[in-house]
Parts: C-alpha cells; sequence; structure tokens
C-alpha cells in the first residue's frame, strides 16, 4: 500500500514533465540525425523496454505468490489439519486477509498499463527505424556526390588534354566518338542523380525530426496519463485490503477486552 501511495506521487510528477513536451517549438529541427541522436533513441527503447518486462514481471509474481499463499492456507486449514470449529480466530482472520488480498490483485488492471508502455516502446522503435533509414540515405547520398567528384576529375583531366570542345583525330573518314562528351552527359546524368539523392535525404531528415517529436508529445503523456491511473488504483485496492484487515483487528481487540 505504501509503495503504490509513492508510486502514484511519483507518476504524477513525470506525467507533469512529459505534458510540457506540447510546449515545445513545433516547428521541427533541420538538423540531421547525429550519432548522439541514435544511441539515446536506442537507451531509451532498451529503458522503456526492460520497464515493461519489469512491470510484467511484478505483477506475475505478485499475482503468483498470493494465489499460492492463499492455496496453501485454503489446503492447511480447511482439508488437512483442522475443522472450522477448532479453527483459531487469528488463522481465520489470515486466510480472510489473504482471500481479500488475492480477489484485490484479480481486479487490478495490470494488462492495460502494460500496453500502454508496450504502445510507447512501440512508438520509439518507429523512431529508432526512421534514424536508421535517414542515415542509410545519407550513406546514399554521400556515395553518389563522391562518384561524381571522381567522375568530375576525369572530365577535367580530358578537356585539359584535348580542350573543352576539341575531337579526338579522325582516322580516314571514320570519326571517333568524342569522349569529353561522352564523359560530359555521364557526368551531367550523375549529378541529377546526386541532386535527387540529397533531395531525398533532406526530406528524410525532415520527417525523422517530425516523427520524433510528435511521437513523444503523443506518446510519453499518453502512457504516464495511464499510469497514473493504474497506480490510483493499485493504492486503493490495497488501502482497501489494509483497512478491512484492521477493522478485523480491532473488532478483535474490543471484543477480548470485553467482560
Amino acid at each position: 500500500m505504501c509503495m503504490w501511495r509513492s508510486m502514484y506521487e511519483c507518476h504524477q510528477v513525470q506525467k507533469h514533465i512529459v505534458q510540457q513536451l506540447e510546449y515545445l517549438n513545433t516547428i521541427p529541427s533541420k538538423n540531421p540525425t547525429s550519432e548522439i541522436h541514435k544511441q539515446s533513441t536506442l537507451q531509451l527503447e532498451l529503458e522503456v523496454q526492460q520497464w515493461h518486462q519489469s512491470f510484467c514481471n511484478l505483477f506475475k509474481a505478485h499475482h503468483d505468490y498470493i494465489q499460492s499463499l492463499t492455496g496453501w492456507l485454503r489446503l492447511t486449514l480447511f482439508q488437512f489439519s483442522k475443522t472450522p470449529i477448532n479453527r483459531t480466530p487469528e488463522e481465520s482472520k489470515i486466510y480472510t486477509l489473504c482471500e481479500e488480498w488475492h480477489l484485490a490483485v484479480d481486479r487490478i488492471p495490470d494488462k492495460v498499463a502494460s500496453e500502454g508502455i508496450k504502445i510507447l516502446l512501440t512508438v520509439i522503435h518507429a523512431i529508432a527505424l526512421q534514424q536508421a533509414k535517414e542515415q542509410k540515405q545519407k550513406k546514399k547520398s554521400d556515395s553518389t556526390f563522391k562518384e561524381l567528384e571522381k567522375k568530375v576529375v576525369q572530365l577535367r583531366s580530358l578537356e585539359c588534354k584535348y580542350g573543352p570542345y576539341s575531337m579526338p583525330e579522325s582516322s580516314g573518314s571514320l570519326r571517333t566518338r568524342d569522349p569529353i562528351t561522352e564523359k560530359r552527359t555521364k557526368v551531367d546524368a550523375l549529378k541529377a542523380k546526386a541532386d535527387e539523392e540529397k533531395s531525398k535525404y533532406n526530406k528524410s531528415v525532415s520527417v525523422t525530426r517530425a516523427m520524433t517529436l510528435n511521437n513523444l508529445q503523443m506518446g510519453c503523456p499518453h502512457v504516464f496519463q495511464g499510469i497514473v491511473g493504474f497506480s490510483s488504483v493499485c493504492m486503493e485496492v490495497f488501502e482497501s485490503v489494509y483497512n478491512k484487515a484492521k477493522a478485523s483487528e480491532q473488532e478483535h481487540d474490543v471484543k477480548r477486552i470485553l467482560p
């Protein structure tokens, strides 16, 4: 009960923090994805993945524990050792507490919360994939421009050798092909391709920045809003179990001191 009260308070603070994302500049940055961006996204994805796994493990362990404990008490108190007549008040209170605890855990909507974290994980993974796509396009664009530079150097070399518009000497009546014109045609075609790849890269950068901002603005507040509601339910459920047990204890104490 105390743990989930603390969790509820912490998640409220986290919810307030992530809600500030909506006040960020809505005009996406034009800066390309850096190695720091990439590593930060992968680290965030890993942390959320571990959060999801830990959350699921926590509730499975909690559910399995109270289920086993209640089952063991049911066997020892009702079937194997004592009849209801001989059962002590302490044993009855312990069993009642565990039954209430078991029912309370079954009522907690842990699947809703775990799915919320999983959705955030999917959102972050989509950002990581887009960043990888952007960097792949950057490599493709850089490779094309390097090839263009190489072809331009070759063209300049031919122009220095023959002149920018000179034709190599013909052999007899057969006119040989103009290497400068051919090379210039190839350079022009490669330049057009390089410009196209550069345009695709710039567009990919814009898509990455817009996706990152939009996904985090939508995903983070949503998941923390859900987790705040979930921790509030947990706090109330365990407080109910605690208060019932405490009331039962006080009732027992009153009966014990009465004549």
